[in-house]
């Protein structure tokens, strides 16, 4: 009995002498905080200094002003990967948040009720809701608590990376206004790493972009104008300014014009005095502003060496002494080489009143129709 009890001893020991190793070992891992590959192939760097490189990934997009939805936001779902904590999802929503109040305006609201669960008896069932799964409850939540948008997050940590995925959706409606996916491997930080001069980079990116042509445009024009008593031949100048875009296919934006009764420069000054005295709006000070849109017809690519057309549509209104009126006004055009161009106008004034010299009144109307040629810089 006392061998067979010694032999038991000694194989006990032997058993504890070969598994303490291991358990020390696997609790030594356990017991270390996760430990992210440098992307150069190097040392391990530690789980949170890579976790700050994607959130500074994100910090940069709202300094910029890239990330769109910003107003009366609430997180609402935050998905983690299987071998990250439950605990971990309280910080990390604080670290968003931190980061979002740190860098621009918005305010964050909490949604208790975005993530409670409902229980209700059905018969004999029980069923189990949330507001995730029920759009026009959530969209009552949303209402009462003022929250513009919902934000969602998904955290995702292998031994490889750390990939932090958002998106920014409308309550009402469910529609995604913005979603994006930060990658440990290919952030800015692990960038710099690298040697990636991002001064050159952001450079390169900015000249890809969308850059505003702004076009000008001088003309000398001749008007036929409805007036207090029938129509006038009047000698214009015009101001046009445009924002041109879609490839130069279309532009947008503002046109001036001062129009002068030709018969006032040309004509007796003795019958201009008399015409003034009976009533004429373009003898004096005015004013002609339309906002403008035009459609240039110049197909994929403009060539100078041939003749180019497009339309504009106008509305605005004029000014002058004694009267202020709406105009309608549409424009063909035809452009030779680079800086000028020949074209030809129509327009509709609706009935406004006209307060004449004498302290009467009377009503100007009806359709207005000219040439111009205008010089483009």
């Amino acid at each position: 009995m006392m061998n067979c009890r010694t032999n038991k001893i000694l194989l006990l020991t032997a058993l504890w002498s070969l598994a303490a190793p291991v358990m020390s070992s696997t609790l030594g891992i356990a017991a270390e905080a996760p430990k992210e590959p440098s992307s150069s192939g190097g040392a391990q760097r530690n789980f949170y200094e890579v976790l700050e490189d994607v959130l500074g990934d994100f910090e940069f997009d709202l300094k910029n002003g890239n990330v769109h939805g910003l107003k009366d936001v609430s997180l609402r779902n935050m998905a983690l990967s299987e071998n990250v904590p439950a605990s971990f999802r309280s910080h990390l929503e604080l670290l968003i948040t931190e980061r979002i109040l740190k860098t621009t305006k918005t305010r964050i609201i909490q949604c208790l009720p975005c993530r409670a669960k409902r229980t209700t008896l059905d018969g004999d069932q029980v069923v189990i809701t949330s507001a995730d799964t029920n759009p026009a409850e959530l969209s009552r939540i949303a209402k009462m608590s003022n929250i513009e948008h919902f934000m969602d997050i998904a955290f995702s940590y292998q031994p490889t990376g750390i990939v932090l995925s958002m998106f920014i959706t409308e309550p009402e409606t469910g529609a995604i206004i913005w979603s994006r996916s930060y990658n440990s491997e290919t952030s800015r930080a692990a960038a710099f790493r690298r040697g990636v001069d991002y001064s050159q980079v952001d450079e390169a990116r900015r000249l890809t972009e969308y850059t505003p042509m702004v076009q000008y445009r001088i003309g000398v024009n001749y008007m036929f104008e409805p007036n207090i008593s029938g129509t006038t031949g009047c000698l214009g100048l015009n101001f046009k300014m445009v924002e041109r875009y879609d490839n130069r296919k279309k532009e947008v934006g503002f046109e001036a014009m001062y129009l002068k009764d030709a018969s006032t420069i040309v004509g007796d000054p003795v019958a201009a005095a008399a015409s003034e005295a009976a009533g004429n709006l373009w003898s004096g000070i005015n004013l002609t502003l339309l906002f403008v849109h035009g459609w240039n017809l110049i197909g994929e690519e403009e060539n100078f060496n041939k003749v180019r057309s497009g339309f504009t549509l106008g509305v605005g209104g004029t000014y002058s002494s004694g009267f202020l009126g709406a105009l309608f006004q549409g424009s063909y055009e035809w452009r030779l080489g680079k800086h000028y161009s020949v074209s030809t106008s129509v327009g509709y004034r609706p009935g406004s009143t006209a307060i004449l010299p004498s302290s009467a009144t009377k009503s100007v109307s009806g359709l207005e129709y000219g040439l111009g040629i205008n010089m483009l810089f």
